[in-house]
């Protein structure tokens, strides 16, 4: 019965070739264009998501030089809100300037304020925001008290909340993160011996004594914080239950990871090694040396995304043939997977410094920034100098393999799905007695392959992964595992 089930899917797969046009690859889904219609208008640091095609981009133009002495004191500073957004359509009015409006394409002088009562505040400095899963977006701003600014957006407007939080008269912030509980993570520019404080842990919005809103004196003390090497520090991300938290250390070109909880503090994995090589350098014509700039998190699979790229580095000659986002397994450090977004670009434009004429390409490589969607795990980027935002999508299924047992097996086996039926999460073990080229693919009763959950070398052990068939119709379906010139394939149903 195997063989035949074999030699059925092997049929159909040559059949219906034309219908398997997944390629396990990363490309962009659409990219803003840099246009006044629907464009940010300006230079455009950091974006944050509430759902599908729905976010807030932040423009924070190019500070006078040198650069890095008036980092944060830029000639520009707003936010432009995004609802069912695609390459052309999408733009909706943002408080620029007291009105609620679009941005004047290319113009100096235009902030957003955030306002409640009598309290206003104005964007100054910020360069990272951070969405949370009520739809309010947290802006990391550096006015005198170097506060988080909360906002929300619906589908006609950006508009500011009551909700703000002070985090001290000293200190610059740049990265901002809020977990799936509400609390918010913020950390500092620059880190030195003189405090242990570079990271900081709020209780969120609506915590028992807490001070976010017009009633309260937007001064609460952290709950946790984290000690930082000195350093520069451009971006900081969590999982979602708040169990790790990850920062850019970007002087020294390494990702760090703690472990913990807001209410029990944190310690740092120093298991977790992740830092970029010494030949991972920019070429093809430019010059400079990259490193991690911002962070985030995807649930599932458990994965962090890291912005790779010189900061504020721009020309052919400078930053652009280079820009990546690299993605780690969460746990372990382990590279996942890499978008090349410059080679993207010249793929698209045929250069490194032109945006597409499709909605593909951004041009100008400079990525400073990364979020997440989950429901359709997809990120969202920008091109700092392409004045763009860009949604990028995987051709295939992201799922995570984790090991079960390092005993290497007597022999290959693939495991019945559990549970079966179905709706919409099963997990799918399996067992390879020898090093391997290993995938496992699945297939629809047409035989179209539907999903790719594994694609990848390795050691001999058992091993399991889950298959989410959100997005997949109920019905019966094939998994397949292939792991050198052998091959087993398995029914299962998805019940809905």
């Amino acid at each position: 019965m195997m063989k035949k089930l074999m030699l059925w899917l092997g049929i159909i797969a040559c059949c219906m070739a034309p219908l398997m046009a997944q390629t396990n690859t990363w490309g962009t889904h659409y990219t803003t264009y840099d246009a006044s219609d629907n464009g940010t208008g300006y230079q455009t640091s950091s974006a944050a998501v509430i759902g599908p095609n729905r976010f807030v981009a932040l423009v924070t133009q190019t500070p006078a030089s040198p650069i890095l002495d008036n980092l944060f004191n830029p000639p520009g500073n707003y936010l432009v809100g995004y609802w069912d957004a695609d390459s052309a359509l999408g733009l909706i009015n943002s408080p620029i300037n007291g009105s609620s409006t679009t941005p004047r394409y290319g113009f100096d002088n235009q902030f957003t304020d955030w306002e409640s009562g009598l309290d206003l505040i104005r964007l100054d400095g910020a360069w990272q925001m951070a969405a949370d899963n009520n739809g309010r977006i947290y802006v990391a701003n550096n006015d005198a008290d170097h506060n988080i600014l909360v906002f929300q957006m619906d589908s006609q407007q950006v508009s500011a909340t009551e909700f703000r939080m002070s985090t001290g008269i000293t200190e610059n912030i740049f990265g901002v993160e809020v977990d799936d509980n509400g609390y918010v993570y913020v950390v500092d520019y620059e880190g030195n011996d003189t405090k242990t404080d570079e990271v900081k842990v709020y209780a969120g919005i609506g915590a028992p004594n807490t001070t976010w809103g017009d009633f309260g004196g937007h001064n609460d003390a952290p709950v946790a914080t984290i000690d930082l090497p000195t350093g520069n520090y451009l971006g900081i991300t969590c999982s979602g239950d708040g169990s790790a938290v990850y920062v850019s250390a970007t002087t020294q070109r390494t990702l760090l990871k703690f472990t913990g909880s807001p209410t029990t503090g944190y310690t740092q994995d120093a298991a977790f090694q992740v830092t970029l090589a010494a030949d991972d350098t920019i070429s093809n014509g430019g010059y400079g040396t990259p490193s991690f700039v911002g962070l985030a998190f995807m649930n599932n699979p458990p994965r962090v995304y890291a912005a790779v790229d010189s900061f504020i580095h721009r020309g052919d000659t400078g930053g652009y043939p280079y820009g990546r986002i690299y993605s780690y397994d969460a746990v372990s450090g382990a590279p996942e997977d890499t978008i090349d977004i410059a080679e993207w670009n010249f793929i698209r434009t045929g250069d490194y410094s032109s945006g597409s004429n499709d909605g593909r390409a951004g041009g100008y490589t400079s990525v400073i920034d990364v979020d997440v969607e989950e429901s359709e795990q997809a990120l969202y980027t920008q091109t700092y100098y392409g004045w763009a935002v860009e949604k990028w999508v995987y051709d295939g299924t992201l799922s995570a393999l984790e090991p079960v047992d390092g005993a290497v097996p007597s022999g290959f086996e693939l495991g019945q799905n559990y549970p079966n039926p179905f709706n919409p999460s099963t997990t799918i073990s399996f067992k390879i007695d020898h090093a391997s080229r290993v995938s496992l693919n699945i297939y629809n009763i047409t035989g179209q392959k539907v999903a790719s959950l594994i694609e990848e070398n390795l050691a001999p052990g058992t091993y399991q992964t889950e298959f989410n068939a959100a997005n997949l119709p109920s019905g019966v379906y094939f998994y397949q595992l292939n792991a050198g010139s052998l091959s087993i394939a398995k029914k299962m149903v998805l019940a809905r």
